[in-house]
């Protein structure tokens, strides 16, 4: 049986297939639709710019899981293989601190967000913010499972 971390994985990447395929779906619809039967459709914008949102918080999720984000790595190989691992300690507890900020900030904005509609489209303006505290909710989990495993290391560099 599946491990709950692994199904919530699974479903982060479902949602973000299903988010990115909509994108696509929608901005060749209005292409479509403009330039085929000079017909634009208005509310295909503004849900494409919301999923454009939505693909772009899941896919910073999901490469924090694969710990691929850009890296600038001045320091490695200038300084001992040790102190780059400290390094990465503090830059792992700097991206957990700043999901939780992102986390309780997106959360305190769902509040009023869920109040607003988008002009065009009708959808709530909630469903769109809804991705800050999700995506930021993985990446605090992520962030802090390597900040973990990368303090574990370092205590066995120690032995």
């Amino acid at each position: 049986m599946p491990s709950p971390g692994k199904i919530l994985d699974k479903a982060l990447e479902a949602v973000s297939i299903a988010s990115f395929a909509g994108l696509i779906f929608l901005t060749l619809f209005q292409v479509l639709s403009r330039y085929l039967f000079s017909v634009p459709i208005a509310f295909t914008e503004e849900l494409g710019r919301f999923l454009f949102i939505w693909t772009s918080f899941l896919g910073a999720a999901i490469v924090m899981k694969k710990n691929e984000h850009i890296k600038l790595d001045l320091f490695q190989g200038r300084i001992s293989d040790r102190n780059y691992t400290i390094l990465q300690v503090f830059v792992f507890a700097a991206v957990f601190a700043f999901s939780l900020v992102i986390l309780v900030a997106g959360a305190k904005t769902l509040g009023v967000a869920f109040k607003q509609t988008a002009s065009v489209s009708r959808v709530s303006m909630g469903v769109v913010y809804l991705i800050l505290p999700a995506s930021a909710f993985f990446m605090a989990i992520y962030s802090f499972g390597y900040l973990i495993k990368t303090i574990a290391s370092l205590k066995g560099d120690k032995a």
